[in-house]
């Protein structure tokens, strides 16, 4: 029996780097980015029409530094070009967007979905970032192993909570700017400089603890982080803390995969210097 043919897509916030993503045979819908007044598309493999892409965190960080920066989600006719060219050579395809409890990204996914007749599955896998990045991964495995489509959507979804995923701001404006975190509570926490650590699970954002300093804040997650996965080191232009945070757990035996920054719409949310760890579930045939 022929086998069918999958497209797999997902989005930017997925932090699937240009070549990952070739190498996966996914197409990313990239999100977009307004900072100063200029609009500018997160790496995707088609962008958005006549916008610069903004593929440099660290520039980003520094343009940020002046600047009020807004998000906006993915559009339903990003979704749908996606989805039209992913579909010239597959027979069905499966999307896999950012939690739908954290962007109105996945409902414009849906909502693209309903014009091509079935053969688009959505699947809410309640990640972001780089356990969105593992349930594509595991995808593209299941997919190759030969397991049908519906198997593999059922499979994935919920899978954000099953990613450990903590993140330490280096500077809490950017949670009191995007409602995280109250003007009142982010004035007493810079006072007597309390971090929080912030945990991304579920398609839930929380703080899970608070501890007084950056670098404590740093060993918590070291302290906290599960002792059966794989680490993936993150953060926002801030390669030094991440470097010690990579240390510090291999130090307690956690081995450290790669460490690498976020895309650039996940950075306007976290904020430059934030760092963070990802413990994401092995991939599985």
């Amino acid at each position: 029996m022929r086998r069918e043919r999958v497209a797999l897509l997902t989005d930017s916030t997925a932090d699937l780097g240009a070549a990952e993503c070739a190498a996966l045979g996914v197409s990313a819908v990239p999100l977009t980015l307004e900072v100063g007044g200029v609009v500018y598309s997160d790496p995707g493999t088609l962008i958005r029409p006549g916008l610069e892409v903004m593929t440099n965190p660290a520039l980003c960080a520094r343009m940020l530094a002046g600047a009020a920066p807004r998000t906006s989600q993915g559009t339903p006719d990003d979704f749908a070009r996606h989805y039209e060219a992913a579909l010239q050579t597959a027979e069905r395809a499966l999307c896999l967007p950012v939690a739908s409890s954290l962007s109105g990204t996945f409902a414009a996914a849906v909502q693209a979905a309903q014009a091509f007749a079935g053969r688009v599955q959505v699947v809410d896998t309640q990640a972001v970032s780089v356990g969105l990045g593992g349930a594509v991964r595991q995808a593209r495995a299941w997919l190759d192993a030969g397991r049908d489509l519906g198997s593999v959507a059922a499979a994935l979804t919920g899978y954000g909570e099953r990613v450990f995923l903590r993140l330490v701001p280096q500077d809490l404006h950017w949670l009191i700017a995007g409602g995280r975190l109250s003007r009142v509570a982010g004035a007493a926490a810079k006072v007597l400089n309390v971090r929080p650590v912030i945990g991304v699970e579920g398609g839930r954002v929380e703080a899970v603890s608070r501890v007084r300093g950056f670098h404590p804040a740093l060993r918590e997650l070291v302290r906290s982080f599960p002792p059966d996965r794989e680490a993936t080191v993150l953060h926002a232009g801030n390669p030094e803390d991440a470097q010690r945070l990579a240390g510090e757990l291999a130090l307690r035996n956690v081995r450290v995969t790669q460490t690498r920054e976020v895309a650039a719409v996940l950075l306007v949310h976290a904020g430059p210097g934030t760092v963070g760890v990802a413990g994401l579930p092995p991939v599985t045939r």
